[in-house]
């Protein structure tokens, strides 16, 4: 081990020490009282989705996580746990178990809402400002406690992130230390106000060039302006990214294509795994940023996107017509 990874090493792990004997060090902590409050307000969802979903083979049959009531109807969770659900069970605070439906998804965020099939009296927690969290300010990772432990965090970056699955978020917010529950887990502030919801384990939460295990959270900043859309249409319906349907990765600084989605609009004109993609639209493109920005600025989903790749050293050039990402998968019995 050279000295400066054990450098970042005995400095990561000092800085989670801080983190843990602060918790009583801001005026506006949350008491022990308030917990129990807020915990009225946090679920368990399990659900089950058919083998023949498109996700069923990269996310799995069955999935669990957290999710919190917003209002008196719906519960915000992180969506990749509801998507194309068959069944959806709702575990409340005091321990009973209710049927649920998918109210609504939004691949541009990630969120999903899901509400109870049978009347129940939800108590909901205030929605908060993503905005304004600090670097010095104490936050809560609060997944159900059938789900994990709650825990203390600071957030420790707010940049950019791609995800293979043309997913892009400008400023998640990322945290340290990892929370093992963070699925769909709300992300409180010490006001006790919802101001993000946990999406990922993430391996450098610091800076991509330092070991530090964390969470991302999609900043909760990002539902206000889709909130009615998605209560009123189950989806949004302004600002709808073209989607293609392609994996790819950018790690050896080249976009290369690792999945393409079956039936979609790069399966149907012919683009494979292991594919370079070098340009969209006449644009040079090398990283899943750029490539995700100048896919999306071509206009709404139904426009035609030229794709230029390099196949076994020999230049290739597509015509995709794109589509709306929701019209793709599978609607669910519990949609």
């Amino acid at each position: 081990m050279s000295k400066l990874n054990l450098i970042i090493i005995i400095f990561f792990y000092k800085f989670c020490f801080l983190i843990s004997v602060n918790i009583y060090a801001q005026e506006t902590i949350l008491k022990k009282e308030k917990f129990n409050d807020l915990y009225n307000s946090i679920v368990s969802i399990h659900s089950i989705i058919p083998n023949e979903a498109r996700t069923s083979k990269s996310l799995g049959t069955v999935r669990q996580g957290s999710g919190v009531v917003i209002d008196n109807k719906n519960i915000l969770t992180i969506g990749y746990i509801v998507l194309e659900a068959s069944e959806i069970t709702i575990g409340l605070s005091n321990g009973k178990k209710i049927p649920g439906r998918l109210i609504a998804y939004d691949f541009e965020t990630g969120f999903g809402l899901v509400s109870p099939i049978v009347p129940t009296k939800l108590k909901s927690l205030k929605i908060g400002d993503s905005s304004n969290i600090k670097m010095d300010d104490s936050i809560f990772i609060l997944p159900s406690p059938t789900m994990g432990i709650g825990s203390l965090a600071k957030m420790v970056s707010r940049r950019p992130f791609a995800g293979w699955w043309e997913y892009y978020l400008e400023k998640p917010i990322y945290t340290l230390p990892n929370n093992p529950a963070w699925a769909g887990a709300p992300l409180i502030n010490s006001q006790g106000e919802i101001v993000g919801i946990g999406s990922l384990f993430i391996r450098d939460a610091v800076s991509p060039e330092i070991i530090s295990p964390g969470n991302m959270f999609v900043p909760i900043n990002l539902l206000k302006p889709i909130m009615k859309d998605l209560v009123r249409y189950g989806r949004r319906t302004s600002n709808v990214n073209p989607y293609i349907g392609l994996s790819s990765d950018d790690n050896s600084g080249k976009i290369v294509v690792t999945k393409v989605s079956k039936d979609g609009p790069s399966y149907k004109v012919g683009i494979k795994p292991d594919d370079v993609i070098t340009g969209v639209n006449g644009q040079l493109v090398n990283n899943l940023e750029s490539f995700y920005k100048t896919v999306w600025s071509s206009g709404n989903y139904g426009v035609m996107i030229k794709v230029d790749v390099m196949r076994n050293g020999k230049k290739m050039n597509f015509n995709i017509r794109s589509i709306n990402r929701m019209d793709y998968y599978l609607k669910s019995n519990s949609y």
